[in-house]
């Protein structure tokens, strides 16, 4: 049987504002690197699309550099035919200013306002084509929240129709450990109070390796 195949998102965008300036968070991409470690060593194909950060790709993995929102959507177009799960914790800026000056623009005490224009929604857009002839492919993102967050974290699992959604807060970025809350459709919230980002990546390892043996132990029932 094949392997089967990961793709994993992390880190931020860099949305250009200039020749030298640019948008962007503080995400730091250990969680979709701890991600790509544990399933490499669980036998998976494992795809890591990974935005501007100091940490290398891990060895194994197969490698794919993006700086914008634009960039990470590109990826996940070409590879979406074979994946069958995506987990994205990359970080994508959700605006892009619309026209990046081509140089730099220099100091002066003019006003500067940037006008905005909305990214591509890369998990939404996995979301929508969830579906292809071996069933519906498993999809788990993350929910960075600073209120209501259970609440807008379930909205965001409904819209781009995941399978789990771990939520989480700014003071998550750039640490080594952190407060996440765990939530699957239906069920009950699970409180992951001061879990490292290696554990935590074990157990969404362990529970995508469900879902995709579920997956295809359907295919097989039903005689493919």
């Amino acid at each position: 049987m094949n392997r089967p195949v990961l793709l994993i998102t992390a880190g931020p965008t860099r949305e250009p504002i200039d020749a030298v300036r640019f948008l962007s968070n503080g995400a730091s991409g250990t969680v979709g690197i701890e991600v790509a470690k544990v399933a490499l060593t669980a036998g998976w194909e494992v795809h890591l699309a990974l935005g501007p950060v100091h940490q290398p790709a891990p060895d194994g993995v197969i490698h794919h550099p993006f700086t914008t929102a634009c960039d990470l959507e590109k990826i996940a177009v070409e590879l979406w035919p074979r994946v069958d799960v995506l987990v994205a914790t990359a970080a994508v800026c959700d605006y892009r200013p619309a026209e990046p000056i081509a140089g730099k623009r220099k100091k002066s005490d003019d006003r500067w306002d940037l006008q905005m224009v909305p990214n591509p929604d890369v998990l939404a857009a996995r979301g929508a084509e969830k579906e292809d002839e071996r069933g519906p492919r498993v999809l788990v993102g993350f929910a960075l929240e600073t209120d209501h967050h259970e609440e807008e974290a379930r909205r965001k699992a409904v819209n781009k129709r995941l399978d789990l959604v771990l939520c989480n807060t700014p003071d998550n970025l750039g640490v080594a450990m952190g407060d996440y809350v765990w939530l699957e459709p239906g069920e009950p919230a699970i409180p992951m109070p001061d879990i490292t980002k290696r554990d935590l990546a074990v157990k969404i390892v362990e529970f995508i390796g469900t879902k995709v043996a579920s997956r295809r132990c359907g295919r097989a029932f039903n005689g493919e």
